[in-house]
């Protein structure tokens, strides 16, 4: 009968079965066949001897070009590495694809290289390398335009942390400069550390007022906080000409403020980031607040 073994095979199926059957220790089955231990323990918690197939178990679906379009978008904005980017593709919008096949996507998209990327968009060490300091928020607002079975006009607002990349984001109905200084009041109390500064765009719902009554300004002032605006080159609203279950699978059942209330908990506090030293944002910030 012809056996054939993987390429870089160190055991054969009558050595793999001696390990099962053995009552030797790992480690003196490894020194007695002069392989390693984990060898020696992989085989043993095995029920065949036979290689496994090296060809892919589950067949990855084809993302949709709208769903390429947002990865490619968590790349930029968030500096992020393949590694991390696929974490975010696969849990938080649930779209099972392979690590493989995502290369190829970002590749096919004329990604720009990480090297590049990373001197754009300074994240993590880098940015405190360069002197940035934890504690800039970046305030933005965005019309959500979507189809009527997703509650079709709402109110996107996003505040991110500029060097850890912490983020809160709410979804309104509806919107004005008041309600938006009772969410920072709301979510003040939640953040991993102080806000030292509040930037925000340069338009009409944060625009620095002819008036001293301006809500934002008012708020920045009873927290002595330094509040700066920039400009943003695009500042369409967002619109989905599909359903956002079908964007992002993960989010089945659930409306849009629950799915970004789901994946934002765990962007913040259970995915470590290769940029962060291995910290979620919420642990990066808390333990840089200080510098």
């Amino acid at each position: 009968m012809e056996i054939k073994l993987h390429a870089n095979a160190t055991t054969t199926p009558r050595v793999r079965r001696y390990l099962q059957q053995s009552d030797k220790s790992d480690r003196e089955l490894a020194k007695e066949l002069g392989i390693s231990v984990s060898t020696v323990r992989r085989w043993r918690i095995r029920q065949d001897v036979e290689d496994q197939k090296s060809t892919p178990r589950n067949v990855h679906k084809v993302m949709r070009q709208e769903q390429i379009n947002l990865a490619l978008w968590l790349r930029t904005h968030f500096v992020l590495p393949l590694d991390e980017l696929i974490t975010y593709v696969n849990d938080g919008m649930g779209q099972a694809i392979s690590r493989a096949s995502l290369d190829r996507m970002l590749k096919k998209g004329n990604m720009v290289h990480m090297n590049i990327l990373g001197t754009r968009v300074l994240k993590g060490k880098k940015a405190l390398n360069s002197g940035l300091h934890c504690g800039t928020l970046k305030l933005r607002y965005r019309r959500l335009n979507l189809l009527p079975q997703d509650d079709g006009q709402l109110h996107l607002l996003w505040l991110e942390e500029q060097v850890s990349g912490y983020l809160c984001i709410a979804i309104f109905q509806g919107i004005s400069a008041q309600l938006v200084v009772n969410w920072l009041n709301e979510i003040q109390p939640s953040l991993p550390a102080a806000i030292q500064s509040l930037e925000t765009e340069n338009k009409t719902l944060f625009l620095e007022s002819v008036f001293e009554e301006h809500p934002l300004q008012q708020w920045c002032s009873q927290q002595n906080l330094n509040l700066s605006y920039f400009d943003v080159e695009n500042e369409a609203s967002i619109r989905l000409e599909i359903p956002f279950s079908t964007l992002i699978p993960a989010a089945q059942n659930l409306t849009v403020a629950e799915f970004l209330s789901s994946v934002i908990l765990h962007h913040n506090a259970h995915w470590p980031q290769k940029k962060l030293g291995g910290l979620t944002p919420a642990e990066f910030w808390r333990q840089n607040s200080h510098l």
